[in-house]
Formats: structure tokens, C-alpha cells, sequence
């Protein structure tokens, strides 16, 4: 019965958060927004980021050549296979210590996994941080500024809320916040 009513407010929260989101930003939110409501599909179906695929510039090349020299594919990779080891150690205990149904335990590894996704999206965001701060100190500020804006005009403009729970990349108003000391694009 506890499983039904945490479901219940998953539904209910999330559908709360897109109403606010849509207000917000004065987005639509598609077919996408209906899948984010639906417990389990909200794990499989990725949000959209960007509207368009954004420019190459100095700053995107150093920004990708960042993520290589600081090894965030790696880490990152190690983090998600640390979350699925501590996932298919939960699942088999449900079915087979506790002797759950299969289908209860996945709904209910869904639950946990919540919290896990959005530690796992901020770990993303500390990493697209650095690796701005890796090519705003190779292109200097000008540069810097320049590639934001042509970011800004390729991204959705999620809210902070929003984005921190279902992006690993932080939105382009906070990533400007953060090199430049200035806000540029959404939310």
C-alpha cells in the first residue's frame, strides 16, 4: 500500500513541477511532459536540451578537450556503475530476501533511485562547471561570453528546479552565472 501512495505522490509532484515549469518559461511541454508524469517511463525517455544542435566553437572544443583532460568520462562512468551495482544488489534483494514480485521491486527501485539521479545530476553539473572554467581560462572572457550566447539561443530555457532534476547539464543562465559573473539566456 505504501508503494501506491509513494507512486501517487511522484505523480502528483511531478505534475505539479511541470505546471509550474510551463508557467515559468510560457514553454509547451509536448509529448514529453505526459511522459515525465508516468512512473517508470520518466527513467527511460531523456528530456530534450537543446532546440538546435549548437555551434563548434573555441570555447565548445575546449570545453570537450576539458572533460578529457579532467577524465569526467571516466568518473562519470565509474559513478553510474557504482549506482547500478548498488541497484541489481537492491532489486535481488527485494525478490529474493524479501521476496518481493518482481514488478514491486522495480517500482520500488524506482523510488530510491530518485534521490540517486539528482545527487548523479549535480555530480554532472560540478563537472560541466569545471570543465567551463577549463576553457574560459584557455579563451579568455570575450570568447567565453560569444559561445554563452550562441548556446543560449540553442537551449530549452529550463528553470534551475526543473533542469537539477532532469538534466546533467546545468542550463546556460547558470553556467554564465557561474564564469562570467553574469547571467545570460533562460531562468
Amino acid at each position: 500500500m505504501l508503494l501506491y501512495i509513494l507512486l501517487c505522490l511522484e505523480v502528483v509532484l511531478r505534475t505539479f513541477l511541470e505546471i509550474r515549469e510551463r508557467r515559468l518559461t510560457q514553454l509547451r511541454g509536448g509529448v514529453f511532459a505526459v511522459l515525465r508524469l508516468i512512473p517508470l517511463v520518466n527513467d527511460i525517455v531523456p528530456l530534450p536540451e537543446n532546440r538546435s544542435d549548437p555551434p563548434t566553437s573555441l570555447f565548445v572544443e575546449k570545453h570537450e578537450e576539458g572533460h578529457r583532460v579532467l577524465r569526467h568520462s571516466i568518473l562519470r562512468n565509474l559513478m553510474k556503475v557504482a549506482f547500478l551495482m548498488v541497484a541489481v544488489w537492491f532489486l535481488a534483494a527485494m525478490v529474493t530476501r524479501w521476496n518481493w514480485s518482481f514488478f514491486e521491486a522495480i517500482l520500488w527501485l524506482h523510488l530510491v533511485a530518485i534521490p540517486f539521479r539528482y545527487f548523479f545530476n549535480w555530480y554532472c553539473w560540478n563537472q560541466e562547471f569545471e570543465a567551463d572554467a577549463y576553457a574560459f581560462k584557455e579563451v579568455g572572457k570575450q570568447k567565453a561570453k560569444t559561445a554563452m550566447q550562441e548556446l543560449a539561443v540553442c537551449e530549452i530555457p529550463y528553470t534551475k528546479l526543473f533542469a537539477s532534476i532532469y538534466r546533467e547539464h546545468p542550463t546556460i543562465a547558470l553556467r554564465s552565472q557561474r564564469i562570467l559573473k553574469k547571467v545570460i539566456g533562460g531562468q
